[in-house]
């Protein structure tokens, strides 16, 4: 018979005690008020003390590598998600021994933010600094948005997805979410970040758009970025630049060098199709990340359209305050339930009538991504 030497039993019981408090933690959703007009040091105070009840430790180990996913704001807004929330969550990683980068990837349409030397400029510019959050900031898909490592999933959309390689590659995740409206699916939170945050240009237009990139030949200035840049060779130049549907892998390198703003795709996915897209993407990478992926959103400035718009917008709702989770379903069901809760409506009637949030949700729950049943637990 073999025999656990009393050294052994020791491990186990740490072990065991660990399991139980993170299993019995997953299962909860933790809340702590938060308003605006909070001091920076008040919302790390309050980071702090949620991060703790949390039990978000559970998820990091010392000398991880960690990706802290957020956003950080197109030039324009100014609601956008305070500097002082990143820091306070960097402090506690920084506490649990871990070595934490700050990250996001590319967007689609013409911004300083759809290549990695604008976007790292556009986050140095909103406060998003070693000096001021404690970590440094760089995109998680390289130059121009397509360094990814494919995931397999098995979903009703994708059997694989491409996702950003410095996220994958990372330790452990810390998806950190600003709560907010948006145009495709009604509702932005975590899981929005974790699925379309978290990918590469490529999937970014797979997720938005059924066809390829499009040239107009008008606005075409035949400097051949496109062709040179091109891994598929399916575009050709003469007279104007074109692209072969047949041969297009739809990575959207093309999109990223063109300076004339010549190739362009159609926002043509929108509702629920693309909140099962979104789904399936995040799936693939939290799975990826199982045991070592946490999510802290804030319900503050919760604003029509996300982030991404350059816009001055006005709160639809009074500030909820500041969430963490184990579970991204948990996590989006608590903020939607909140924001109802306080305004009498849900969040998307708020902000696209025409949108139901609720679908990402269940959908979410019916392929494994988490639980919508789970206890929300206020935090003093």
């Amino acid at each position: 018979m073999h025999t656990i030497r009393p050294g052994r039993w020791a491990r186990l019981r740490v072990y065991f005690r660990r399991e139980l408090r993170y299993n019995l933690a997953m299962a909860h959703v933790y809340c702590i008020a938060a308003s605006g007009s909070d001091s920076d040091d008040a919302i790390e105070q309050k980071i702090a003390r949620l991060w703790q009840q949390a039990g978000l430790d559970f998820c990091f180990r010392t000398n991880d590598v960690t990706a802290l996913k957020l956003h950080v704001g197109e030039p324009g807004t100014r609601t956008f998600l305070s500097p002082a929330v990143a820091a306070g969550c960097v402090r506690c990683l920084h506490d649990a021994g871990t070595r934490p980068f700050l990250t996001d990837t590319v967007v689609l349409y013409r911004s300083p933010r759809d290549n990695s030397v604008g976007h790292a400029r556009v986050a140095r510019e909103h406060g998003f600094t070693v000096e001021r959050v404690g970590a440094p900031f760089f995109p998680a898909d390289g130059p121009t948005g397509s360094d990814g490592v494919e995931l397999p999933v098995a979903g009703r959309h994708f059997a694989a997805v491409d996702m950003a390689a410095a996220i994958v590659q990372a330790h452990s995740v810390l998806v950190l979410s600003h709560a907010t409206g948006h145009l495709g699916t009604g509702f932005g939170g975590a899981i929005k970040n974790l699925g379309m945050g978290c990918c590469t240009r490529g999937a970014k237009l797979r997720q938005h758009h059924g066809h390829y990139p499009e040239v107009d030949p008008d606005k075409c200035g035949v400097c051949g970025n496109c062709l040179d840049i091109c891994p598929s060779g399916a575009i050709s130049v003469d007279g104007s630049a074109a692209i072969d549907p047949s041969v297009c892998i739809g990575c959207g390198d093309c999109i990223a060098v063109c300076p004339e703003e010549a190739i362009e795709f159609g926002w043509s996915i929108m509702g629920s199709e693309l909140q099962e897209r979104i789904v399936e993407h995040a799936l693939a990478l939290a799975r990826r990340k199982r045991g070592r992926i946490a999510y802290v959103t804030v319900a503050m400035n919760i604003t029509k359209d996300c982030d991404c718009l350059g816009l001055d917008q006005p709160p639809l709702c009074e500030d909820i305050g500041i969430l963490a989770s184990r579970d991204p379903v948990a996590i989006d069901q608590a903020v939607l339930t909140l924001v109802r809760e306080r305004a009498g409506r849900s969040l998307e009637s708020l902000s696209y009538p025409q949108r139901d949030a609720s679908v990402q949700i269940a959908y979410a729950e019916a392929i494994g991504l988490g639980s919508r049943e789970t206890p929300l637990v206020q935090v003093e």
